[in-house]
């Protein structure tokens, strides 16, 4: 069914001009059909010149149906097409804006360097006393979620993060992280256009940050520039991937 709503959406121009082609002729049937009515003699004549204007009347209701589907399809159902549950890709220029805090200008997380130091042992990390969990802030907005990672939750190497980025009048999402490796500053790690219901919105790479405690936030931005409150989660990176 979608490849034939694509196939559909690829060719409407033909569709529209046969439909154009159908009712041009069927008007002028139907102004024929009119004339023969009122020049009709016999009733069998008119009779005829009635059917003919009936069904003309009735094919260009048919071909404005047609094209009205068409249309619906081409630029309704076909660019919501799968656009949901694809798995966002990320463009390669970073989004920053004034608020709620600034960003730094051209700060890509290639760029973080580890500080100097050995990372704490496994033993270290395992027999530190675990903080309390803090509660996630801005979450609780629909359209602007992070279900995974979990707050305080331990992560390392890829960072899958899924929740949700859909909000009306959407223009584009982006990750920043806070912590130990990005010197106390929000750093844009990733950033993304397509709008996701709920299901993956992206990934990010921790291998380059030293280990510690971070927090990462899921900012959903219109096309105002304006967005709500974002989604902001305490998490453990863990460091070496």
């Amino acid at each position: 069914m979608i490849t034939l709503f694509e196939f559909i959406a690829r060719i409407d121009i033909f569709f529209y001009a046969l439909s154009a082609v159908g009712i041009f002729f069927s008007i002028r049937g139907l102004v024929q059909a009119r004339r023969q009515m009122r020049n009709a003699v016999f009733g069998l004549e008119r009779e005829a010149a009635r059917r003919r204007r009936s069904n003309a009347v009735s094919t260009i209701v048919t071909l404005l149906l047609l094209s009205s589907s068409v249309y619906i399809i081409a630029n309704i159902v076909v660019p919501n097409l799968g656009g949901e549950q694809a798995r966002p890709t990320p463009t390669p220029v970073v989004f920053v804006t004034a608020e709620p805090s600034a960003t730094p200008m051209l700060l890509l997380f290639s760029t973080i360097t580890p500080t100097l130091g050995l990372p704490p042992s496994e033993a270290e990390l395992t027999n530190a006393p675990t903080p309390a969990p803090e509660t996630a802030n801005g979450c609780d907005i629909i359209g602007t979620t992070i279900t995974s990672p979990e707050p305080d939750q331990q992560v390392s190497g890829q960072v899958l993060v899924e929740g949700q980025a859909n909000i009306l009048d959407f223009s584009q999402y982006k990750f920043e992280l806070n912590g130990p490796g990005t010197n106390g500053q929000w750093v844009v790690v990733g950033t993304f256009t397509v709008p996701v219901i709920e299901g993956i919105l992206g990934s990010w790479d921790s291998t380059s940050l030293p280990p510690g405690s971070y927090r990462l936030r899921l900012v959903v931005l219109r096309s105002d520039g304006t967005f709500p409150t974002p989604c902001e989660i305490p998490i453990v990176v863990l460091g070496g991937g």
